[in-house]
């Protein structure tokens, strides 16, 4: 008998928490960012960086986060998983850090008033930025997870995406509802 990946392990959960009825699924915050953290592994699984992203091939997918929410603390938990072969790391991202240090960049909701610095601190490079934000991804994020019909959903503007070198599966588009971008990234 063959025992299931984490990644397949993952995915039968974010499967399973999209049919789970809605009193089930919103039981608590802390569950809730358990779900959007499996959806967050997701996203860098069905994400291809360009190559030259990466110094070899060992060189780790860095998740960086900047304020702080439920979701930052467990984000953590990825610094345990591997994800395409490449160990993770989760590390702060600094005001002023040049953006291609991170491959993700998890903006939390406590930055609301400044989250557009930012995306346009990291549009030049190929950084994946999530983030709970209203309206995130029309103002130039890729990826924004909110609640829509009492279930974790997520926006992703995919010309932002295109725009800095990242390819996005079909399989995780299919999923995803699709913006077009209101402010130049």
């Amino acid at each position: 008998m063959r025992w299931p990946t984490r990644f397949e392990t993952w995915y039968c959960l974010c499967l399973l928490l999209f049919t789970l009825p809605p009193a089930m699924a919103d039981e608590s915050v802390a569950d809730d960012s358990l779900v959007k953290t499996a959806f967050i592994y997701n996203f860098a699984k069905f994400t291809r960086w360009p190559l030259e992203s990466w110094e070899d091939p060992k060189t780790p997918l860095n998740i960086c986060t900047t304020g702080s929410d439920a979701l930052v603390d467990k984000l953590n938990r990825l610094g345990q998983e591997t994800i395409k072969g490449r160990p993770v790391t989760i590390s702060r991202f600094a005001p002023g850090a040049p953006g291609k240090a991170c491959h993700i960049l998890y903006i939390a909701s406590s930055e609301h008033r400044h989250f557009t610095r930012f995306i346009q601190q990291t549009r030049d490079a190929p950084v994946l930025t999530i983030s709970e934000i209203r309206g995130f991804a029309d103002s130039g994020g890729i990826i924004q997870l909110y609640h829509g019909q009492q279930r974790i959903r997520f926006k992703i503007n995919l010309d932002v995406a295109r725009s800095r070198g990242l390819s996005i599966s079909a399989r995780l588009l299919d999923l995803a509802e699709l913006v077009e971008t209101r402010v130049v990234p």
